[in-house]
């Protein structure tokens, strides 16, 4: 195999592993991005490597089976930065599912994760819950079900993403806006015109639309959907998934220290030029689907920070949206001549992603 001279633009979980793989096969790789590594979608995650339980309900089977091999190998690669958790579903009266309904849901995630399987699925009583968690509300509380999953410590974590790509030898330049694309293997910057033997185009949401700068036809397009979060103090020892009221939608509650939860995430359509902020209705929803459960609620003032993200939902050009919630997080690859185009994605997957990206070049 010979030595190829590679960029890829987007340093975002799926553009770092992209250009770790290509450099682990001897390439010469460049990873450009207008600001810095994990400095936009990939840092606005909910913090979990996971299969992604709630796509089994939607039918999606083979990405929850291949995510959750993959979630193996992040506990590989970084076991100083990555943990198991396990999640716990309460269910009330008048919930959209039942117990026996998600107990069935997590034995089959568990199922699915085979060997991989970082821990059992359970059915438990009301008190079991309540014992657990002394802070939900008793009344109408009929028990429910919990699965483990896997959390990331999310700074180590892209330390260690960072530390192997430059180990393999890539080249990060930071702060470097990619204005055009040719499927000859040019890139153009502000000032100057670059030439490799391929380029990569893994700028996450952005992706499509560099596509459309530069003149290029493609097969995908992408639909953004906003992922707000909120960071709360408030003490959990476990992790919590309630079900919104009302709606077949699920949000988290993750434990980040003894004082401290993330609880999210929303999913509001996105147009790329509006800010990428929670916004306070963002805000409201989740702490009233939160406070919903507890018999202590929580306050705006409890809240101590909040984050948001643009997640990249593919789908073909000449297809309808869909519905986000039930949308996959499955992702494509385009190639057009010496330029390979990456659409879609999730952190869980972004490694194996990397690898046949680099099998393709």
């Amino acid at each position: 195999m010979s030595t190829k001279r590679i960029a890829v633009v987007g340093a975002g979980v799926n553009g770092v592993s992209i250009a770790t793989a290509c450099a682990s096969l001897g390439h010469q790789v460049q990873l450009f991005d207008e600001s810095t590594p994990f400095d936009q979608t990939s840092s606005a995650s909910s913090r979990m490597l996971h299969g992604g339980i709630r796509y089994i309900e939607q039918g999606h089977i083979g990405l929850v089976r291949e995510a959750l091999i993959e979630r193996d190998g992040w506990l590989r690669f970084a076991p100083n930065a990555t943990r198991v958790e396990r999640f716990y579903f309460p269910v009330y009266e008048g919930s959209k599912r039942g117990r026996w309904l998600l107990f069935a849901g997590a034995l089959i995630y568990q199922w699915l994760a085979g060997r991989f399987s970082v821990g059992t699925s359970q059915l438990h009583s009301g008190e079991d819950l309540k014992h657990v968690f002394p802070n939900l509300i008793p009344q109408g509380l009929r028990g429910g079900a919990s699965y483990c999953d896997v959390v990331m410590e999310y700074e180590p974590l892209i330390q260690c993403l960072v530390d192997e790509a430059e180990r393999q030898g890539v080249r990060i330049v930071e702060n470097t806006r990619i204005e055009r694309l040719y499927s000859d293997g040019r890139i153009d910057t502000a000032d100057q015109t670059l030439e490799f033997d391929r380029v990569i185009n893994a700028a996450g949401p952005w992706a499509a639309k560099l596509l459309e700068a530069s003149d290029i036809e493609s097969g995908f397009t992408i639909d953004h959907v906003r992922g707000s979060h909120l960071i709360l103090k408030a003490s959990f020892t476990k992790a919590l998934v309630l079900q919104a009221p009302g709606e077949r939608r699920i949000i988290f509650v993750i434990p980040l220290d003894p004082e401290h939860v993330l609880l999210g995430t929303t999913e509001q359509k996105h147009d790329l030029p509006d800010p990428i902020v929670c916004t306070d209705a963002e805000s409201a929803y989740l702490l009233e689907i939160l406070n919903q459960h507890l018999s202590e609620p929580l306050a705006a003032s409890d809240i101590v920070s909040s984050f948001a993200g643009v997640r990249p939902i593919v789908r073909p050009r000449d297809t309808a949206p869909g519905d986000m919630s039930s949308a996959s997080r499955d992702s494509e690859i385009e190639i057009s001549d010496r330029l390979i185009s990456v659409f879609g994605g999730k952190w869980t997957s972004a490694r194996r992603l990397g690898e046949k990206v680099a099998a393709l070049v």
